[in-house]
């Protein structure tokens, strides 16, 4: 089932994204609601899942881990998902593992010291896992997120099911 939101919810998404360590009463100053309103939103919001967690953002480059690689794979159809869910627990450079449709079967994201560490990752480490037919690898020159409540808003039919 579908949570539906409304523009409160979608203003108190977009303050967490912005800064999850805002108190509850400075973002029920900010938003002009009742704290009571806003702490239970919030809380309401957790309980449906809307809101998963909430994370520190470590800058990588102050662990000295300068280069940040992303690796398409293609498998053999005879690897589980299961398995390459679970190879790269052993190797604490991988921090994000996607597995996707059409040509590519997983995007593998890493983080490496240098170039010479990074070679080490690909043929010493990862090279040696079951299935892989061929990789290709891309360094990120350069990144921009964007806040997911940017792009979404409530539907019209969530407004008028809920009487607004």
């Amino acid at each position: 089932m579908r949570l539906s939101l409304d523009d409160l919810d979608f203003v108190i998404l977009a303050e967490l994204e912005n800064n999850a360590r805002i108190t509850v009463s400075e973002l029920a100053r900010r938003l002009g609601s009742p704290n009571s309103t806003i702490r239970d939103r919030i809380r309401a919001l957790e309980e449906n899942e809307v809101i998963q967690g909430y994370t520190a953002i470590i800058d990588p480059e102050k662990l000295g881990l300068s280069i940040k690689a992303i690796i398409q794979v293609v498998r053999a159809p005879s690897v589980s998902v299961e398995a390459i869910l679970s190879e790269p627990i052993d190797l604490p450079e991988i921090t994000n593992v996607q597995i996707l449709t059409g040509n590519i079967d997983e995007l593998i994201t890493i983080y490496a010291r240098d170039v010479d560490h990074l070679k080490e990752i690909l043929f010493e480490k990862f090279g040696h896992f079951p299935g892989v037919i061929n990789w290709s690898t891309a360094i990120v020159l350069d990144k921009k997120s964007f806040p997911l409540t940017r792009r979404f808003r409530p539907q019209e039919s969530d407004q008028e099911s809920r009487g607004s």
